[in-house]
């Protein structure tokens, strides 16, 4: 087979996008030894593949990457004969796709109809009018989630269709933890994500305030991008009797985030709606403490291993953080959380492709 693939998310720097596509290829290419992989950008990145059926196409240009994709890269897509092609980003071709070319979609999550306020525009429009047709041209469908392959149903129920595969293949997580020793934690809690309006951090903030004000010491430290949609957010932090004990660490390395989940008192995850939630799990697997939200996709992925609060609610949120630091919170059961390897999601992908293309044939 030749298998195409979209990397023109390696162009937006330190994403979760880019985090996810990077360990899939990582483990394709070391479960992969048959087929061969075209990898498609429109501006040159640092991702180098090293199996030798692999080939990196850079295609430079300057149209905004979802343009890119409509325009040009069918072309690319004849021109290297590709088999199958995998749309890791929720979108893919749906214009003048040579029709030999079987398309597989990774789904993400539904933010742009479960929150459309909190997204940017440009999202937002590319949602509402990209989706359909991308459902309609993909022969198979991969939601991160069980929780996100209902809302696929729910929201396109013609997905539902016999032709289609829709298969959930989870997220992974880095193998860290195996061997954890004890670490003696500090008097801070951790959050690692976007600052962006559906991770709810202004409840949190306002829930921080209440647990303060009941004597208790604790402060908040975050990382990750700046996000967006947030002036109100930080305006609330300025404003803020507990603005000295919130800090923003900005872009972290592996090594870095690690050492927070590590000395952090818990991870506090307090977002509105998510497609998986890989902070969840990646502090699970390292044995960190879990506070996060009831009622959404965190609760598939951990399961009694974390404590839960109504992220709507900011009593509830400072009661739950308050609970913990008093009581502590359950037991981690890591074996629950063993089918969550990148190694795993890679593994399940080839399935898809294979199975995709002896359809064809």
């Amino acid at each position: 087979m030749n298998i195409g693939v979209d990397i023109k998310a390696f162009k937006n720097g330190s994403t979760g996008i880019n985090r996810y596509i990077r360990c899939i290829l990582d483990e394709l290419q070391q479960a992969d030894s048959e087929n061969h992989y075209y990898l498609f950008e429109c501006k040159k990145s640092d991702y180098m593949p090293t199996n030798s059926n692999w080939t990196k196409i850079t295609a430079r240009s300057k149209l905004p990457g979802t343009i890119w994709m409509q325009l040009a890269l069918p072309k690319l897509l004849r021109k290297h004969k590709i088999d199958i092609f995998w749309a890791p980003e929720q979108i893919c071709p749906v214009f003048r796709v040579p029709p030999n070319v079987k398309i597989v979609t990774t789904i993400h999550d539904f933010t742009y109809l479960r929150y459309p306020e909190t997204c940017e525009l440009f999202v937002l429009l590319v949602g509402k009018s990209l989706m359909g047709l991308t459902i309609k041209k993909t022969s198979a469908l991969l939601p991160v989630s069980d929780y996100i392959a209902n809302e696929l149903t729910v929201f396109y129920p013609t997905a539902k269709s016999t032709s289609k595969i829709i298969c959930a293949i989870y997220n992974g997580v880095n193998d860290w933890g195996v061997n954890i020793p004890p670490t003696k934690r500090s008097d801070f809690l951790f959050f690692p994500g976007n600052l962006e309006p559906r991770k709810n951090l202004s409840r949190l903030i306002k829930a921080l305030e209440i647990v303060n004000e009941a004597g208790i010491d604790i402060s908040l430290r975050m990382c990750g991008p700046k996000g967006w949609k947030n002036s109100d957010f930080h305006q609330l932090i300025k404003s803020s009797p507990i603005k000295n004990r919130i800090k923003h660490l900005g872009f972290l390395s592996d090594e870095e985030l690690t050492n927070q989940y590590l000395t952090c008192k818990a991870v506090v995850f307090p977002s509105s709606y998510e497609g998986f939630g890989l902070p969840v799990i990646e502090a699970l697997r390292l044995n960190t403490p879990v506070l996060t939200s009831r009622g959404t996709v965190m609760e598939e992925v951990a399961g009694e291993n974390a404590m839960y609060f109504d992220p709507h609610n900011v009593d509830s949120i400072a009661e739950t953080i308050m609970t913990f630091l008093k009581n502590g919170g359950p037991a981690i059961n890591r074996e629950n959380l063993n089918r969550y390897t990148w190694k795993r999601s890679a593994e399940k992908l080839l399935d898809v492709f294979t199975e995709i293309y002896k359809r064809k044939t």
